[in-house]
């Protein structure tokens, strides 16, 4: 498949997957009150995959390498962009959600939320419209991932309840930390290599 057409097949395929996220909900979901969180907090676990990845990346080859190997690139940058649309969808499916209770959705309480969900959108417009990294687009993007997986994290950690211990969503935020830290040490690298 020519890479042109690559990016489109996937979002379509994020899309299905998001389709079937729905479908299955109606299934298994009977309290209608529950139907939205269900979508949303498959969507969410979409998205918190492709983060994963996203986080091995710049731990294993380093975000100046990924950055100097056109493949790598390519395959961050759609990676971002998947993250992006499966997000679009997990907040449609956050706002259906809460929509009889806008409060928990308003901008002015949730600045941090809300200007990450901007980065969400923007990150991989930048990604896409640049071909070289300097020193501030990598403390960016570095920030911005880290910013994301702290999000992601709180949302699994809010999963554990003294009758539910959401071994999943614990093993999940173990993981996250597991990669953050792999991703601290590829910096401190790349820091020291630069200084060198």
């Amino acid at each position: 498949m020519s890479a042109k057409f690559r990016l489109p097949f996937l979002i379509l395929g994020i899309l299905l997957l998001n389709v079937a996220i729905y479908f299955r909900a109606t299934y298994e979901v009977s309290d209608s009150n529950l139907f939205y969180a269900e979508c949303a907090r498959n969507a969410g676990r979409t998205s918190a995959a492709i983060n994963l990845v996203l986080l091995f990346l710049c731990g294993y080859y380093g975000l100046k390498k990924i950055f100097l190997k056109p493949t790598l690139l390519y395959w961050f940058r759609i990676l971002f962009t998947l993250f992006a649309v499966n997000h679009l969808i997990h907040f449609y499916f956050v706002f259906h959600n809460f929509k009889d209770n806008p409060s928990h959705l308003g901008v002015s309480h949730h600045i941090h939320g809300f200007l990450t969900f901007v980065f969400i959108l923007i990150i991989p417009i930048l990604l896409w419209s640049i071909k070289k990294i300097n020193g501030v687009i990598y403390a960016v993007i570095i920030t911005h991932l880290i910013n994301v997986t702290y999000f992601i994290s709180i949302t699994f950690y809010g999963r554990y309840k003294p009758e539910d211990p959401a071994y999943l969503h614990r093993i999940g935020i173990l993981i996250m930390i597991v990669m953050v830290i792999f991703v601290g040490f590829r910096i401190v690298e790349e820091l020291l290599s630069r200084e060198s």
